[in-house]
């Protein structure tokens, strides 16, 4: 059994990379039906490494397209390995194999990261000043040290803030129903038992057993990563043709061809290149939107039959990140001299801040001409004159705006915010709306029972909405231009969605699709207090919710139009709407 070290670097010397991809191919299972895992992935190298390559070589799906094979093998092989090292150090210590690893193997390869070291000398620094007899201080070996953390594992010991951090998972509350926990949902131990059969069952009614979109058309925004991502995947998955948007589209191809399903349904899907801060793209956008779906269409008319408005901005990336982003992209440009079938061919590049100069929307001339004669390299922060708000444009260790105030929320992403949030939004359905269901609705007695005819989803958050009280802890003073956008948002769908239903009989509706990310401030200060589990839901979870209204209304049940949703239901603040 694959449970120490030792066994683990014996397997990955005397066993062929197929049989290791084998390996950890079944360890991912593992971890998605609750099991337990080996060990495997805290000793495999670096995908860069000679055995890492040939590993993610045989990760490579057959069917996939021969050049993709590096970019996707590599895709593969860093996904599933940091996926069942995440699991593992979720589980509880009675749950794992009994042990951390008894030695250093692999950590050239992969170093730790700056929170592994600070975890590692909060550790340290705990029994330093334990007075339980362990006996660590800066003289204690290496081994010993090891040897001293083990032990605990397998014998854990009672201290004040482990019955403090018990207490306080006794405690915790459902996160659907907001009662106490007393018998947790296996699959979601953030949910109780009704929740969480509630939860999954809400979630089965969008997938390809219950819901047949054969012959649909739909655009999902933001769709190269998490639940854009998975959002699309649940529509492919159920018949619908489907056009991705994204920054940088050849990623986002790359990891939609790393689905090991993917030749079920990649003929069904265009992937297009847009950066929702320069408006040029998002007329672009449309334009192959519309080419996109006159080649689908059976009499060159286009149509479209669900939007989903998923793309969203809360913090701007810094400009490193960005660049190592684009950097990648322009890798994956090179490896694919023809583009391949996923991508539509367009004059589209990805570029630093979408290549936009929106400080302009704010600085002086005087100001300006100074910031246009600074290089590139010196891009920290814009200074400040006299009588000038200084214009901050993420430096590289500086705090999410999740977690800043009014007066340090930098002006880039107030605006940037706006534009992907709200702006785009409303760009898209102004524009695709009428193509979207049917110019001569016929009227009937109870319009609610109707079918609907096409689908709205602006993907917003109860930050959109006004709450009981306005200390509440969900805003209070925090990440504003995001409370204001989500906000926007709804009061789009509010106002449009009667018009678009009389007028077109399209369906349209704000979704919260739930908890399912946090700033890495929020993340670090849980932890800090013992007090964080990770996310209640996945991203799966969330794209089920943000596809209900469209399965209630495909099943013929009735239509559900003008509200905000939460967790299949009508949301946060809608009980407090008088109409």
């Amino acid at each position: 059994m694959l449970n120490t070290e030792e066994s683990c670097q014996s397997y990955i010397k005397n066993h062929t990379p197929s049989s290791i991809a084998q390996q950890i191919r079944q360890d991912q299972e593992l971890c998605q039906t609750q099991g337990l895992p080996s060990l495997l992935a805290l000793y495999l190298p670096h995908v860069k490494s000679p055995l890492g390559e040939q590993i993610a070589k045989e990760l490579y799906p057959k069917n996939a397209p021969a050049r993709y094979s590096y970019s996707i093998g590599a895709a593969l092989y860093t996904g599933i390995i940091q996926g069942i090292q995440a699991y593992l150090h979720q589980m509880t210590p009675q749950s794992r194999h009994g042990s951390l690893p008894d030695a250093l193997g692999g950590a050239a390869e992969n170093p730790p990261s700056i929170e592994d070291v600070e975890t590692a000398l909060r550790v340290l620094d705990f029994y330093v000043k334990s007075q339980d007899g362990s006996r660590i201080d800066g003289k204690t070996p290496l081994n010993s040290v090891v040897q001293v953390l083990n032990q605990r594992l397998r014998s854990p010991f009672s201290t004040a803030s482990e019955n403090v951090a018990k207490r306080r998972r006794i405690e915790k509350k459902c996160y659907l129903c907001h009662l106490l926990i007393t018998n947790p949902h296996p699959q979601y131990p953030a949910l109780c038992k009704p929740c969480g059969s509630f939860n999954l069952a809400s979630s089965n009614i969008s997938l390809p057993e219950a819901l047949n979109l054969d012959g649909k058309t739909a655009l999902v925004t933001g769709g190269r990563i998490n639940l854009g991502f998975y959002t699309a995947l649940r529509l492919l998955r159920c018949g619908a043709r489907v056009i991705v948007s994204s920054r940088y589209p050849r990623d986002a191809a790359v990891r939609y061809l790393a689905e090991s399903d993917s030749e079920k349904w990649v003929k069904r899907l265009r992937v297009l290149g847009a950066d929702f801060r320069a408006a040029n793209d998002v007329f672009h956008l449309i334009s192959g939107i519309k080419q996109v779906l006159r080649h689908w269409s059976v009499d060159s008319t286009p149509r479209l039959d669900i939007l989903i408005n998923n793309a969203a901005q809360t913090w701007t990336d810094s400009v490193k990140e960005e660049r190592r982003a684009i950097e990648w992209e322009n890798q994956l440009r090179l490896e694919d001299n023809n583009s391949g079938s996923l991508l539509l061919e367009t004059n589209y590049n990805a570029r630093i801040r979408g290549g936009v100069q929106s400080l302009n929307l704010l600085a002086f001339d005087t100001e300006q001409k100074r910031l246009n004669e600074m290089s590139t390299e010196e891009a920290g922060i814009i200074g400040r004159t006299e009588n000038i708000t200084s214009i901050p444009t993420m430096m590289e260790d500086s705090k999410t705006s999740w977690v800043q105030s009014l007066h340090e929320i930098p002006y880039e992403d107030v605006i940037s915010a706006h534009s992907v949030n709200t702006f785009v939004p409303l760009i898209l359905i102004r524009e695709l709306l009428p193509l979207m269901g049917t110019s001569r609705p016929h009227p009937v007695a109870n319009d609610r029972l109707i079918k609907p005819l096409a689908h709205i989803i602006n993907v917003s958050a109860r930050e959109g909405v006004f709450e009981s009280t306005p200390t509440n802890r969900h805003k209070n003073g925090y990440h504003v231009h995001t409370n204001l956008t989500k906000a926007a948002l709804n009061m789009l769908t509010e106002t449009e969605a009667a018009a678009a239903w009389r007028d077109r009989k399209v369906a349209m509706n704000s979704v919260d699709p739930g908890y399912l990310s946090a700033a890495k401030e929020v993340i670090e200060n849980r932890k800090r207090n013992g007090g964080w589990d990770g996310c209640p839901i996945g991203w799966d979870d969330g794209a089920a919710r943000v596809l209900w209204s469209v399965a209630v209304g495909e099943s013929g049940k009735g239509a559900v139009w003008g509200r905000f949703l939460k967790d299949f239901k009508k949301g946060e603040g809608e009980e407090r709407i008088v109409r």
